[in-house]
């Protein structure tokens, strides 16, 4: 008997995933087929979970989505903080529009707007609608999306700023079963970094989001797994974790 997988319409058809799946042997069905054996998908519906029998298999847990939009993440983090204060002080301060619109300008006011922000949609990814905010600049009072205190002095690499990717695999709750991959991705802004206030609307210095910087003329294309001895490669404008470790170890 041939495996068989389908992929909903509720999330993006990936070719890194549709390929492993064909490379194992395990064929594509239709969305709307109910002979599968695993089904990659967007937010899972409880519902699903209780008609899937114990062949199936998801990619996602039922309620996953309170890590995986920022609003619900950040009020599972204020939740955690007050059990654990010093175990959850790691997030900047965060503010839920539009019902604590009137505590962010409080804080502004109190803080003498010495802070610089970013506003993020609360359920979009790829860098879409984010706004960076200066330091008097005004904040519209949008539903749906977070606004956090900016990093305005991040860590850089050669002026840029950038992000890691750490990817990892959560096969069971209880008890907690994590496997964290050895690889990643270390994804660089394109512009060298700055908080300047007339740079704020520059996505391409304080974005790293790839499907942003990959538009800008001066995204640097990766050539692929590079030797201890390609100095070239620490232009490109995305590594992996092992050329990380070898900028630092230099």
């Amino acid at each position: 008997m041939t495996l068989g997988f389908k992929v909903t319409d509720t999330t993006h058809i990936y070719n890194s995933v549709v390929n492993s799946f064909k490379i194992a042997g395990v064929r594509i069905v239709s969305p709307f087929s109910q002979k599968w054996n695993c089904m990659w998908t967007g937010i899972i519906k409880n519902e699903y979970m209780q008609q899937a029998s114990k062949y199936q298999k998801m990619n996602h847990f039922p309620n996953s989505v309170q890590i995986g939009r920022k609003d619900w993440m950040w009020k599972n983090v204020v939740r955690l903080r007050r059990c654990f204060p010093k175990d959850f002080d790691f997030c900047p301060r965060t503010y839920i529009l539009p019902e604590d619109f009137r505590q962010l300008q409080t804080d502004r006011e109190v803080d003498n707007f010495k802070h610089m922000y970013i506003m993020k949609p609360a359920a979009l990814s790829c860098g879409k609608g984010i706004k960076v905010i200066s330091q008097k600049q005004e904040v519209k009072k949008k539903p749906g999306y977070v606004v956090s205190q900016y990093v305005a002095n991040p860590y850089l690499i050669n002026g840029f700023k950038f992000d890691l990717r750490i990817y990892v695999l959560v096969t069971c709750f209880d008890p907690l079963k994590v496997y964290i991959f050895k690889e990643g991705l270390v994804r660089f802004a394109t512009q060298k970094y700055t908080n300047a206030a007339n740079s704020v609307n520059k996505q391409y210095i304080h974005l790293t989001n790839y499907s942003v910087n990959k538009k800008n003329e001066e995204y640097v294309k990766s050539k692929g797994v590079a030797s201890k001895g390609e100095e070239d490669q620490e232009l490109a404008s995305k590594w992996n974790l092992a050329q990380l470790k070898r900028f630092f170890d230099k």
